[in-house]
């Protein structure tokens, strides 16, 4: 019963959640813009919006992505936006990052405002003819604009032999020659749509402008728009064309990357048992594991590399409580054999972490490189820069080292998968670049970029970073740039395939005893996670075994299962990591060592306007 009893009212209270939620939207019912070109090349504008609110809305915004100036409001009435502002109501406004909050409270009402601005820069004045290629809504618009009417009229306002004018972009709207300019007309502009027009008038009409470019582009221009509408009727045909190619490569790069993965001398093909295997890793660094997981050394390592100087014996590890917290501990490491060799990178890292010094010998706490809250920013700082020069200079002491040098070859067979990778890529974009509807400037520009990017591939083509670098912006600019088509949707699913199979594939093979070791670590890897690695009961073995779990990111898991064995729970101080294992491998593990580390954040941004326009209408 008082479960039913609770159902209902849970039932209950959300039905008067839900009655009393207020639901509210507006919308843009009629939109109707006037634009006059000056003879300084300043475009003068008045936008009438008519906007019907269904609740309660604090005001209006207009984002304008051009060189703006002299932006008003006004609350209007009457359908010209060539209407005198002289008795009409302004309105309050704030500005930020090229988008206008006009604040003028509404409720269930349908009102009419007024925008007034003036654009500088968006006119290119040539030695025959002056162009404006502006966009007043673009895909940063979030709200459909029903009834649009946009007129621009020219220094003097006629239409002439040399007046031209295009639509780009924009499948629904009508671009039309009037008495005194040109006239833009659209039932509905849905959101994220783009509309780009083309103004070409006679350059002499902008008698107060200077040129911006001494050449005759009239014809240039008209050739290059002819050029588009000649490759927007051959379109679809042409990318029909090269669909039956895209599906034959992506069967092939798939088919290639299997093949290669099966044949790839990385794959160890030796004895397989396990306790030669783990014997094998147990028998090695730690530091040299913690390498050959990552193929470098992550800032964690020297973790490992503490590990290894305690199996060697010559530091000692302790749980001792921490300095930072009474009710805390922390781990000390102790340097206490001074009579053992050591090569450079082992004396660096005494230098740098041993700097305190009791009667025990050379020392440092493990928290005093964990980054601590309660420090000032700059000494946070500070102490991360510290740590960071210190660990690259000792990474390179330790790279350097005779064990760590000629452990992989080239796979050359990578090279023959990546480079034909590259050059059918670029070629595929190089076809769109040719039939697609997009400009002269974009038709070289966009090739310049990517055949660097392609060259670079193809003289670093085992370096996953730089094919990396290339296939991500060739995604990028294809997805921008081209005609979404079913060609082009295909060419990115190549693309996409192409770099997971060069990610994929290893473009080195390891050398053979590397690879049984590399072998040895994955399996020891899996048994510490599903906790079916050996415990024993030989407390140095089993220390020793924590210690290969932490270096392998383990730790925690192997930590539950020895904290779960009962000879574990009876053994002494004198192993500090089977005091309590899941505590101690807790504590060296990745993901609690938040060690210092430099956080660079770039203040303030650089805005730039567009001389093409664009933006949105909304409400809020």
């Amino acid at each position: 019963m008082r479960k039913l009893l609770t159902s209902l009212i849970i039932v209950f209270s959300l039905f008067i959640i839900t009655a009393c939620s207020e639901e509210k939207s507006f919308s843009i019912d009629d939109v109707t813009i006037n634009a006059n070109i000056d003879e300084n090349g300043n475009m003068h504008v008045r936008e009438l919006y008519t906007y019907t609110f269904d609740g309660s809305y604090e005001g209006m915004t207009r984002s304008i992505e051009s060189d703006v100036h002299d932006f008003k409001a006004y609350l209007a009435e009457g359908n010209d936006p060539a209407m005198s502002t002289e008795n009409l109501e302004p309105l309050k406004m704030e500005e930020e990052d090229d988008a206008y909050k006009i604040f003028s409270e509404s409720a269930d009402e349908t009102k009419k405002v007024l925008y007034s601005y003036h654009v500088e820069d968006s006119v290119q004045k040539y030695a025959d003819v002056a162009e404006l290629e502006y966009s007043f809504f673009d895909e940063s618009n979030e709200t459909d604009l029903h009834n649009v009417e946009i007129s621009i009229h020219s220094p003097e306002q006629n239409i002439t032999e040399h007046t031209h004018y295009f639509l780009h972009d924009d499948d629904t709207g009508i671009l039309t020659a009037a008495e005194n300019g040109i006239h833009y007309t659209n039932t509905v502009l849905e959101s994220g749509e783009n509309s780009i027009i083309r103004f070409i008038f006679p350059a002499e009409q902008l008698s107060n402008m200077g040129i911006d470019k001494d050449k005759m582009m009239e014809d240039k221009i008209l050739a290059e728009e002819q050029e588009l509408k000649v490759r927007g009727e051959n379109l679809e045909v042409n990318m029909n064309k090269v669909t039956p190619a895209i599906w034959l490569l992506i069967g092939i790069v798939i088919t290639a990357a299997i093949f290669l993965l099966i044949v790839h001398p990385n794959r160890f093909r030796g004895d397989k048992s396990p306790d030669a295997l783990l014997r094998l890793l147990e028998n090695t660094d730690p530091l040299f594991v913690k390498y050959l997981q990552n193929s470098y050394l992550p800032q964690d390592s020297f973790i490992a590399a503490l590990f290894s100087l305690k199996q060697r014996e010559i530091i000692t590890l302790e749980e001792v409580p921490s300095k930072l917290n009474d009710a805390d501990k922390t781990f000390r490491f102790t340097w206490v054999n001074d009579k053992v060799n050591i090569d450079m990178a082992d004396t660096y890292l005494r230098n740098w972490l041993f700097t305190e010094e009791d009667e025990h010998g050379d020392y440092f706490l493990l928290e005093s490189l964990l980054d601590n809250e309660d420090e000032s920013e700059n000494v946070r700082e500070e102490r991360a820069e510290h740590f960071e020069s210190n660990f690259d200079k000792w990474n390179g002491l330790v790279q350097g080292r005779t064990g760590f040098q000629e452990l992989r070859n080239s796979f050359k067979a990578f090279s023959f998968f990546s480079i034909p990778l590259v050059i059918i890529s670029f070629g595929l974009f190089y076809y769109f670049i040719t039939i697609d509807t997009i400009s002269q400037t974009e038709q070289w520009a966009m090739p310049a970029v990517i055949g660097v990017l392609a060259i670079l591939s193809l003289l670093f083509n085992r370096n996953k970073w730089v094919l990396c670098g290339y296939y991500f912006v060739l995604l990028l600019v294809t997805a921008i740039g081209f005609t979404l088509t079913n060609a082009v949707i295909l060419t990115l699913i190549f693309y996409f395939l192409s770099l997971l199979a060069l990610l994929i594939v290893p473009a080195y093979y390891w050398n053979k005893d590397i690879r049984k070791l590399k072998y040895a670590m994955n399996t020891a890897y899996t048994l510490f996670k599903e906790k079916r690695y050996p415990v024993g009961s030989d407390p140095n073995k089993i220390e020793r075994r924590l210690e290969y779990a932490i270096t392998l990111g383990a730790g925690e898991s192997y930590g539950e299962q020895c904290g779960k064995a009962e000879d574990v729970s009876k053994l002494n101080a004198y192993y500090p990591l089977l005091n309590n294992p899941i505590y101690a491998t807790a504590a060296f593990s990745t993901g609690n060592l938040v060690l210092y580390t430099v956080a660079i954040q770039s203040a303030g941004s650089t805005n730039t306007t567009s001389s093409t326009g664009g933006g949105g209408a909304g409400a809020f």
